[in-house]
């Protein structure tokens, strides 16, 4: 069994950048020339809700200035396959991506290390050409910075390629250290690249106490020439988990405002493209896909969601297409697994005690809240109304709006699915019509469970 959510692999970013199923070529593109062309030391904040690929973003902005460096791991050919104009631009002006990701190592008192750590596994000598000087002095500068927190951290693994240098030896304080990056970033960076670009990812996951000290350590050691820094978050939930420090009267926003220069919102993702490149059909017109897609686009589903989701619509939509015979010929028979079993499966993942009272039959309204905004649904659901209803509209209890006409018959197609009453009102009101329990198979109704 495989985790649910896509990891950023080496492969999978080439992949990414080659395929673009985001469709976000021309974000990526549009970031690279302004990483080119700020003038350091300069701040960029990567903002976009949890599980909507910043990591992806980040990392493949990383991967295209990799490929544009000669002294790094550069692929001058793919890179004009991908972007084009955009890689003739590049080479100009090298520059060393450094990644480190701050939720991995939020259990270190300090982030100081950890992300020294980083730049040194970005300029491993193994694969930087004429970089030995600058990893000589990334170590020199681990060493000051190993000496000033001065406590034991078992960070020789991370670096034992570089030096056998022994970190308990103390040196002198702070200063020296911002000292020696900035000897670092003007003696040796010229060697591998014009200017460094520091990306800080899932700072919103972290300690809210460890963010901190990421954010105010980057903005006093990393203010340097042909510095720029790239943090990656959700400043809403970044600034709510500081809220959770400082207390519900503090302005997050406002104090995150200090430690950049300028924020970028990432375009929400187009579910379908995604669902598309994941192997599922999005594009025959199957009115079970149609309404997953609206629903999801209502709901502004982020990777994550799309992630969790792919296995159930595989699933109910193969189990469809396989028993597509047994439940009759009509459109009123198919409606309740081509038009409600997608909004009660997209209900179940978003909204699992609304989905529990619907199973337990105390309270179907959730369903139709969240159904009407499909517009495919509704234009199958009116088909169903003027088929079951249409002789009797005007009479009571079906004589009433159109909106609560809609509420009503999906209430009692839950009632007749959910409930094994035939004596509840709701399942009478339908009437003697096509939509009966021979309609659908009760036992995958009741076998449903939110996707996890």
């Amino acid at each position: 069994m495989k985790r649910v959510d896509e990891e950023p692999t080496p492969k999978a970013i080439d992949n990414a950048l080659s395929q673009d199923p985001l469709h976000r070529k021309r974000e990526i593109e549009d970031f690279l020339k302004m990483l080119i062309t700020v003038e350091p030391p300069y701040t960029f904040v990567i903002d976009a809700p949890w599980g909507s690929g910043k990591t992806f973003f980040v990392k493949q902005v990383a991967r295209v200035l990799q490929m544009a460096n000669p002294t790094l791991k550069h692929d001058f050919e793919t890179l004009n396959a991908t972007l084009g104009e955009t890689a003739t631009e590049l080479p100009a002006t090298p520059c060393l991506p450094i990644y480190f990701n701050a939720w991995e190592d939020d259990h270190f008192d300090n982030p100081i290390l950890p992300i020294l750590a980083s730049i040194a596994n970005a300029v491993d000598e193994q694969s930087v050409k004429g970089g030995k000087d600058f990893g000589k002095g990334v170590i020199s500068v681990i060493e000051t910075a190993a000496s000033i927190i001065g406590y034991g951290v078992d960070i020789n693994g991370i670096i034992e390629n570089f030096s056998g240098t022994d970190f308990l030896e103390q040196y002198k304080a702070e200063k020296e250290l911002r000292s020696k990056i900035g000897e670092l970033i003007k003696s040796h960076l010229p060697k591998v690249a014009k200017r460094a670009i520091i990306f800080i990812d899932e700072l919103d996951r972290c300690r809210p106490e460890f963010a901190i000290k990421v954010l105010e350590q980057t903005k006093t050691l990393f203010q340097q020439e042909s510095i720029v820094v790239v943090y990656s978050t959700d400043i809403t939930q970044l600034a709510h988990s500081l809220q959770g420090v400082y207390g519900p009267r503090f302005e997050g926003r406002k104090y995150l405002e200090r430690f950049y220069d300028k924020r970028l919102e990432l375009n929400p993702i187009k579910p379908a493209d995604y669902l598309l490149y994941k192997g599922i059909n999005t594009m025959d017109g199957y009115t079970f896909m149609d309404i997953t897609v609206d629903l999801l686009s209502y709901k502004h589903a982020s990777l994550r969601a799309c992630n969790r989701l792919i296995d159930s619509i595989t699933s109910l939509s193969g189990y469809i297409t396989n028993h597509w015979e047994h439940f009759g010929d009509g459109r009123v028979q198919h409606f309740p697994d081509q038009g409600l079993l997608p909004v009660i499966n997209i209900l179940a993942y978003y909204d699992p005690l609304a989905w529990h009272e619907m199973k337990t039959s105390t309270d179907f309204g959730a369903v139709y809240e969240l159904a009407k905004h499909s517009n495919r649904f509704i234009q199958y659901l009116d088909e169903v109304i003027d088929s079951v209803w249409g002789a009797n509209k005007d009479e009571l209890p079906y004589k009433q709006d159109i909106e609560n006409r809609r509420k009503r018959i999906v209430e009692d197609l839950c009632a007749l699915i959910y409930g094994n009453d035939d004596r509840d009102p709701r399942v009478k009101e339908l009437g003697n019509c096509e939509l009966t329990r021979m309609s659908f198979n009760q036992q995958l109704y009741q076998r449903l469970t939110p996707p996890s």
